[in-house]
């Protein structure tokens, strides 16, 4: 047995936990995960992977469709938790054919696969070497709405310029709603390797 293989298997997988994620990307409890920073750190090239974030760009091969995504870390349901702070990014491919209208740059995505060997490209100008994650499975999430409501307003303590200090004074407090506008895809996906037939 390698010493790399001893390393990945004892310090750089994960489990998969017990997070909620949509049916197409769920494995089972016992399958290791790993990481997107092990990854790169490591430049691993196999084992099972799942990561999430924001697709950058999209291009359809003759038998296969290639998403460059910008990674975000998953929330406790999968969904990538998008800031403006990124660890990277990461190349998948997907079997069959993903329409680009459907699976626009900015979208929200999950994807489940295989690990491979990394890509050497291009950001702009700036080499970038991408892991890869092969044979994917891809959930597009929906996109959500968010509206704020104020609550109510009451009194409390908060500074004034100087030379004035703490005191009480107006306040707002206010919820943010968050609501998906779809629980279901609307995406369409042709996989060349079933006879061109269109699967939801």
């Amino acid at each position: 047995m390698s010493k790399k293989f001893v390393v990945v298997a004892l310090s750089l997988m994960i489990l998969a936990g017990c997070a909620s994620y949509p049916e197409q990307i769920r494995i089972a409890d016992n399958v290791a995960l790993t990481s997107y920073e092990n990854a790169v750190q490591q430049n691993i090239d196999f084992g099972t992977a799942r990561w999430s974030g924001v697709i950058a760009e999209i291009s359809n091969k003759a038998n296969q469709t290639r998403l460059e995504v910008v990674y975000f870390p998953s929330g406790s349901n999968g969904r990538p938790a998008v800031s403006d702070q990124t660890k990277g990014r990461f190349v998948t491919y997907i079997n069959g054919f993903l329409d680009p209208m459907v699976y626009q740059r900015g979208k929200s995505v999950t994807v489940l696969g295989d690990l491979t060997r990394s890509e050497v490209g291009k950001v702009d100008e700036y080499e970038y070497r991408y892991p890869v994650i092969k044979d994917a499975k891809v959930y597009l999430w929906p996109k959500q709405e968010e509206r704020i409501e104020v609550i109510d307003t009451w009194p409390m303590m908060r500074p004034y310029p100087y030379p004035y200090y703490w005191g009480y004074g107006p306040g707002v407090r206010v919820r943010t709603i968050t609501k998906q506008q779809s629980t279901t895809q609307g995406a369409v996906h042709v996989d060349n390797n079933k006879q061109n037939k269109v699967q939801p």
